[in-house]
């Protein structure tokens, strides 16, 4: 064989993807904490995987993710004061439910994770594509994944970590992630115009 055409075959050898990259986990319908990295998938309940509630995703930092639900949850012992406005008792409950929501959408849901090569394991779901090999993980991923050395995984258009939702905020809960801050931002708002009100009643 001519020294051209052989070298035209390695090429198109080595353009043959070798490995690929799936935006979905293997099925753990009827398993429970399975983990990731250091992140855990609590249930994965449909194919549509992703979103909380049908997917449960926790990170490493679980312990902070359950401190911010404390603070957010807390404010409702202002519902037992009696001197207390009714028109803020109902703006408080709509503000805590409504942070309580998003942060939720941003805690439990995936930020993004890539996963193994899963050709053999799940080739039933999921968007599988060829992508790049991380050095940390070996796990082939997109190009615009990047791994996060808190979680041990690769998470898609990562933003940061932050200990406080217990995980990355990637590709999936950024847009939840803005929601969270605008509704917890209104939130101690309303908080300090409850205590204020509620020490001038005193």
């Amino acid at each position: 064989m001519p020294a051209d055409a052989e070298l035209s075959a390695q090429q198109g050898e080595e353009a043959e993807p070798t490995a690929k990259y799936s935006t979905s986990p293997p099925r753990v319908n009827g398993r429970c904490c399975v983990r990731f990295g250091r992140t855990r998938v609590l249930c994965s309940v449909s194919d549509r995987y992703g979103y909380f509630p049908t997917t449960c995703h926790v990170g490493p930092h679980w312990g902070c993710m359950l401190v911010t639900y404390c603070l957010a949850i807390g404010p409702a012992f202002f519902f037992f004061a009696d001197d207390m406005i009714l028109g803020l008792k109902v703006a408080l409950l709509v503000s805590i439910c409504l942070t309580t929501i998003s942060f939720t959408m941003v805690a439990c849901s995936d930020p993004g994770v890539v996963f193994q090569d899963l050709e053999v394991a799940n080739d039933l779901h999921g968007d599988i594509e060829t992508g790049i090999i991380c050095a940390q993980c070996e796990v082939r991923r997109p190009l615009n994944a990047s791994h996060c050395s808190d979680c041990g995984v690769c998470v898609r258009e990562l933003d940061h970590h932050c200990p406080w939702t217990g995980k990355c905020v990637g590709e999936r809960t950024i847009k939840w992630f803005y929601v969270f801050l605008t509704f917890i931002s209104l939130h101690c708002m309303l908080i300090g115009a409850v205590c204020l009100v509620t020490f001038v009643a005193r």
